[in-house]
Formats: C-alpha cells, structure tokens, sequence
C-alpha cells in the first residue's frame, strides 16, 4: 500500500509565501520599472480579494463621492468607477446563485436605465466609436461616454445590497461626507512639493487650477481654492442628511451649527458663486421642507439673515477677493476688478449659450456624440493663447458648454433628453413614496436625498451642468435611497407589515 503524503495547512503558506518574498524582493530593486509595479499592482489586487468579497458595497457607498483617483488605475479612472463594477460583477453572480438575492430596484428606474445606456451606446457606435488618446486615435472625448455608463452600472452596483437600517446613518454619512476629499488636492499644493506624492491618490485638477492662477492679476489674495467649494457642499449635505436642518440649529449643540458656518465660509474661498447659489438653495428648500417656517425658528433666521445682509453691505469691499467673487451675485460692493472679472465669465457663456441654441433643432432626434478632432481642439486652444479666438469657441469644440441641457441635447439629442427625463421621473417618484412611506428613522435621510435630488435638477437645468460629469450624482442619490429602505416603498394599511415593491420583501430581519 503505497503512502499518502499529505501536506498541511503551515507547509502550504510556506510554500507560496517563501518563494513570493523572493519575487517581491527582487522586484523592489527597481521599483519603479513599469514591470514591477504592474506584478505590485497584481499582488495587491490579489490579497484584497477577500477584503473586497466582504467590503465591497460599504466601499462603494463611500467611494461615490469621493476625489480619489489612484494614478495606476487606467485612464483617470475614478476609485468609484472601478467599485461600481465589482460591487454589480458580484450582484449578477450572487443573482445567479440564488433567486432570493434580488437587486433591490423596481422595474421603471431599470428600463429608463437600460434605455439610456442604449442611447449613450447607440450615439456612440453611430457618431465614429469611442475615441480615447490612450488608443492613440486623431479623436478625443470618449471619456464622456464611460463616465455615463459608469454612473449605470454603479448604480446597480448600489442597489445589489440593502444597507441594515442600524447602519444606514453610517452609510449616510460616508456617502456625503466623503466628498470632503475634494479639498486633499488643493491642501497637498499648499503643503508644498513634499506631499506631492498623494497626488498619486488625489486628483491634480485642483492644484492645477490654483497654480495656474497664482500668475493672475488678482495673485495671491485672488486665487480660487476650488477644492473647498466642493467640500462644503459635503460637509452642509452630510449634517442635514443626518440632523436635518432643526438639528443644526439646536442651541444645546452649537458645535453642529459652528461646524456648518465654518463649511460655508471655506466654501466662500473657491470663489465660485454657482457653488454658493447651490449652497443656498439646499438650506432654504430644506428649512420649507423641515416646515420650520412655522416655528419661533423662522425669526431666529430672519434675525441672522439680516444682521448677515447688514455686515456684508458694509464690509463686503474688505473681504478677501476669492471671497469677493463668490457673493458677487448678491447687491454688494466688491472689488471692481472682481466685478469685471465675474461679469466676464457670464458673458462669454451667453455668448456661446446665443451662437449655439441656433444648432440644437438639428439634434432633435440624434446627437452628434462627444467626439472631438485633435486638430480643431488644437487650433481653438491655439487661437485662444494669441488671443484671436473667443474662450467660448474652444469650450464648444472640446463640448465644455457650462450649461445642463446643452450638455445633453447636443451629443444625445431628443433621444437622449428622453430617456434622462424618464429617469428622473421615476427616480424622483422613487425618492419621494421612501420619503412619505419609509422608516421613522431614516425620515430626515430620506428627506434630504429628496430635496438634494429636486435641488441638483433644478441646478442642472438653470444654473449650471454637465451631463456625463453630473449624471452620477442623480443615479447616486437614486441608489442610496434604494439601498437604503430595501427598494421603493409602497403605502400601507395602518395594521398591515410595511412590505417593498421589490421581491416582496419585508423588513423582518430589522
């Protein structure tokens, strides 16, 4: 009878971890060969396997918002991106291995979904492919068409899973407050070139702009530190989605209303007045909604208003120019240069919003997709740096159009403003049965997924958009809510088990 060897558990770690240590050693001797990092990049990919088994979906829901852009992924690929399509890859499987594990999205947000990436996909096979530099093509602007199916596809990835509802704040907050990474960027270019490094990790477009203009006329006082308008949009939409308007103004916990003050006047230093107006309307919508227009609380911030309106009327010449610029929507005194150089910017989008609306009736059924020629990006960036040629014509080829419904009409066309608006149909409907229908517990969540969601349409359509850069905000908000209450919730008879559309699925296990 021959002899069984048999090896156990120790000889085999030995046996893989040994032989990998020498590998590893060997390749860290020139660690920065392409080859070493791409066996690096693979190991660690490897060994995260099992956290990401477990992790995935609580990654993805802080990674949504997230500024986090590792430089070896492919093609500026945003950390959420690449969540977005493990955390739906592991939904398809685990619904494939068992009926009961249901994404938990009702049919109407799946088939405006589906339409619109078919449109996206359509548009894009009809208009001349893809087009992406790393494929060493004469066409640019591909990265356009990825970002939407990204926003899909990580959509599904949200709503593979149901949030436990003793985590759902939890999982709020990552969510929102996440988006305080937009400001890593412009803090590693303030730090200096010892912390260039995390720009591994953090995008560099931040940075990039603040140097940029630190060679302007209005340097240093006047450079925009685009990074904190971001962030205090974080900061104002995670404490009201998890304390709700009332909570912030509660004097026995001032700190939460320190904190939201400290948020907007951080927010003020970006300079940007769209993200101000944003800023406010989120507050004002959800005081409404909060009903506290019909509370002693509505004098409190009348008083605070106007004593606020007071000061800047009076001093509003003295703050810092970033400052400056971001309230110069409001019937302030500001620094003429600051004036000039914000009323120059409206006027060259109206300029190129008036040269280009004559064009949209040619895109009543198709758009012309996000393909942009080499050469005439080239030429129109040219001519702008000699100065014979006007900002908005080199934005307009490189469909930088600074306006929400131009960004969708003129690369999808009828088809495309269609199957958005179907989506944001049923996706409000969606957000606004969780909000009147879901949980006593997750009432201010829902409350606030809502007013954001109606706030960012709004924005979207009047103010300022871009649709392959906001749709992912919309598809987000959507699948948190989803995730969060188990799927759309229906009304019910007052003695009956709150029950979802989806599955049939009660909440049992809560």
């Amino acid at each position: 009878m021959a002899n069984t060897f048999v090896a156990s558990r120790t000889h085999v770690i030995w046996g893989v971890c040994l032989p990998l240590a020498i590998l590893i050693g060997y390749l860290l001797a020139d660690p920065l060969d392409s080859g070493s990092r791409a066996v690096f990049v693979l190991l660690a990919a490897v060994l995260s396997v099992p956290l990401v088994l477990k992790w995935h979906h609580p990654l993805l829901v802080f990674a949504w918002n997230a500024a986090i852009w590792p430089a070896f992924f492919p093609g500026m690929m945003s950390l959420w991106m690449a969540l977005g399509m493990v955390s739906f890859t592991l939904g398809v499987l685990n619904r494939a291995a068992s009926p009961a594990n249901k994404f938990y999205c009702p049919m109407p947000v799946t088939l405006a979904l589906i339409f619109l990436a078919a449109v996206v996909v359509g548009t894009m096979i009809s208009t001349g492919g893809i087009g992406l530099r790393m494929l060493n093509t004469g066409k640019y602007g591909g990265k356009g068409y990825f970002y939407v199916c990204f926003a899909i596809v990580g959509f599904f990835g949200l709503v593979s899973q149901r949030i436990p509802l003793k985590r759902a704040h939890l999982y709020a907050g990552i969510f929102f407050f996440s988006g305080l990474t937009e400001a890593a960027s412009n803090l590693i270019y303030m730090v200096g070139p010892k912390a260039y490094v995390l720009f591994n990790i953090f995008p560099v477009m931040n940075a990039a702009s603040m140097a940029s203009a630190s060679w302007g006329p209005t340097a240093p006082e006047g450079v925009r530190v685009a990074g904190f308008g971001l962030a205090m949009l974080a900061a104002v939409s995670g404490m009201l989605a998890l304390h709700g308007l009332k909570g912030l103004l509660d004097l026995k916990r001032p700190w939460r209303g320190l904190i939201l003050a400290v948020a907007i006047t951080a927010g003020a230093y970006s300079g940007f007045r769209s993200l101000m107006v944003l800023c406010g309307m989120v507050l004002v919508v959800v005081f409404f909604m909060e009903g506290l227009h019909r509370t002693r609380m509505m004098f409190l911030v009348a008083a605070v208003t106007t004593v606020l309106g007071a000061l800047l009327l009076a001093f509003a010449s003295e703050l810092p120019l970033q400052v400056q610029r971001a309230i110069s929507f409001l019937p302030v005194d500001v620094n003429p240069m600051v004036r000039q150089d914000a009323q120059s910017s409206v006027d060259w989008r109206m300029e190129m919003w008036r040269s280009l609306l004559p064009e949209v009736p040619q895109y009543w059924f198709m758009g012309k997709g996000y393909l942009v020629d080499a050469n005439a990006l080239s030429l129109g960036y040219e001519s702008l740096a000699r100065g014979v040629g006007a900002r908005w014509e080199a934005a307009a080829t490189a469909g930088d159009y600074h306006n929400g419904p131009l960004s969708l009409v003129i690369p999808f066309g009828g088809l495309g403003v269609v199957a958005f608006v179907w989506f944001l149909v049923v996706g409000g409907r969606v957000l606004f049965l969780n909000y009147h229908h879901g949980l006593g517990e997750l009432k201010n969540i829902n409350r606030f997924i809502l007013a954001y969601f109606l706030i960012r349409v709004v924005y979207f359509v009047t103010v300022f958009g871009s649709f392959y850069q906001d749709v992912f905000i919309f598809t987000g908000l959507v699948g948190l809510s989803l995730s969060l209450n188990g799927g759309m919730r229906l009304a019910q008879p007052v003695e009956a088990e709150p029950v979802m559309e989806q599955g049939g699925l009660a909440w049992n296990d809560y």
